[in-house]
């Protein structure tokens, strides 16, 4: 995966900005959609109702994992961003960066396909 986005994006600015603007445009849109959802269900609803019962460990798994997805989202696209400003090949931790957001992607995907079936087994 590396070596592709060495190979075949490291050479020109534009793809390089324009996988920077998805990258950051997801990641922000999911933390934007993601952050109130989880202070009302962790913070909110515990506080307000009596018997309320925090979410099951595999939903609070998840929601840190995207969390933290969408954080390194942001930071490969800032560091996309700079790196095509100053130069136009990309720069290792920019292409390590933003191996990890692909693999963060990989590993939601995977845990979602997970849940669901364990859910459909009854587990």
């Amino acid at each position: 995966m590396m070596e592709f986005l060495h190979k075949h994006w490291a050479d020109g600015t534009r793809p390089t900005a324009a996988i920077a603007g998805i990258i950051g445009t997801v990641s922000l849109a999911l933390l934007l959609v993601t952050v109130p959802r989880l202070f009302f269900d962790y913070v909110l609803s515990p506080l307000v109702k009596d018997a309320y019962i925090l979410p099951e460990w595999r939903y609070r798994i998840f929601d840190a994992v995207l969390v933290a997805w969408c954080i390194d989202g942001l930071i490969a696209a800032v560091l996309f961003f700079r790196g095509t400003a100053t130069r136009p090949r990309l720069k290792l931790w920019a292409r390590r960066t933003t191996f990890l957001y692909f693999v963060g992607m990989a590993i939601l995907i995977a845990g979602v396909v997970l849940g669901t079936w364990l859910r459909t087994h009854g587990i």
